[in-house]
């Protein structure tokens, strides 16, 4: 009987007829393959764009998310995230019609209609971002009251939070709050208190504008009158000079360069003529 005809039988049955030196060593070696069924990785799917633009708003370590949760466990909706994710999602509506164009080579009415109203949201969607971005009001307490409305808190909203279903009433302790501002602004019974706190902060300012005016001018011509050399001039004049400078340049931020270097110069000036007179 040839060798074909031996392992015939074997072959039909699925399986190889083995020496018996190989089944004797496969019954003392274990089977890894046995033992370790799922070691092969599952080739995950790639993510579709959506998850991409979820996975990429949800950060850690305080980075821009639509839910943020910090370390006391205080959640927030953040709508600049969700206004950067609209962003985004625009972006890509506009991508496609543009993908569509190419592979048609023509467009239509109805797609440059599409086009026409996405762009439309886009550009609506800049300037809503561009409001978030920049101070609302010039009123310290008007801006400060809209800039928390950009964000939905557990604190203050958690009725908000709990009837969405992005938190449940016992992660608050059955604490559902419900915030309905009666803040009123300008015109309304909160404004003379605005106006009161503005005409206090602004002669604040102006006072001490001036302290530092006086300052600048009376203590070098006190040390150079109590002390008359030619060394105590220059140093306390170029000291001073340099001082005011530094300081006017840090406090004067809406002022040109031009300016900043006026003023500098005349109080130089200043100084320059106390220290040629008194010598």
């Amino acid at each position: 009987m040839g060798f074909w005809s031996r392992i015939q039988p074997d072959l039909e049955n699925g399986r190889r007829r083995t020496s018996p030196e190989r089944r004797r060593r496969s019954e003392r070696e274990p089977d890894n393959r046995k033992q370790r069924p799922h070691s092969k990785r599952r080739r995950s799917r790639p993510l579709s764009f959506y998850e991409r633009l979820m996975t990429a708003s949800v950060t850690p370590n305080n980075k821009p998310s639509p839910l943020y949760a910090n370390e006391n466990g205080v959640r927030t909706i953040r709508v600049r995230a969700l206004q950067h994710m609209t962003i985004i999602h625009l972006k890509r509506v506009l991508a496609g019609e543009v993908a569509e164009m190419v592979r048609a080579e023509t467009t239509s009415v109805e797609q440059m209609a599409r086009i026409r109203e996405t762009l439309e949201h886009y550009t609506t969607a800049l300037r809503n971002l561009k409001y978030m971005l920049e101070p609302a009001s010039t009123n310290q307490r008007t801006a400060r009251f809209l800039r928390n409305l950009l964000y939905i808190e557990s604190t203050r909203d958690s009725a908000v939070m709990v009837d969405a279903g992005v938190m449940t009433a016992e992660s608050v302790r059955g604490r559902v709050y419900l915030d309905v501002p009666d803040y009123t602004g300008y015109g309304g019974f909160s404004s003379r208190k605005d106006l009161a706190l503005e005409y206090s902060r602004g002669f604040l300012s102006r006072l001490k504008m001036a302290l530092f005016g006086g300052i600048a001018l009376v203590a070098p011509m006190l040390i150079m009158k109590l002390h008359p050399s030619e060394l105590t001039g220059l140093l306390t004049t170029s000291f001073f000079v340099l001082a005011v400078g530094i300081i006017l340049a840090w406090y004067m931020k809406d002022a040109d360069k031009k300016d900043i270097l006026g003023a500098t110069a005349a109080y130089a000036a200043v100084l320059v003529v106390f220290v040629g007179t008194s010598g």
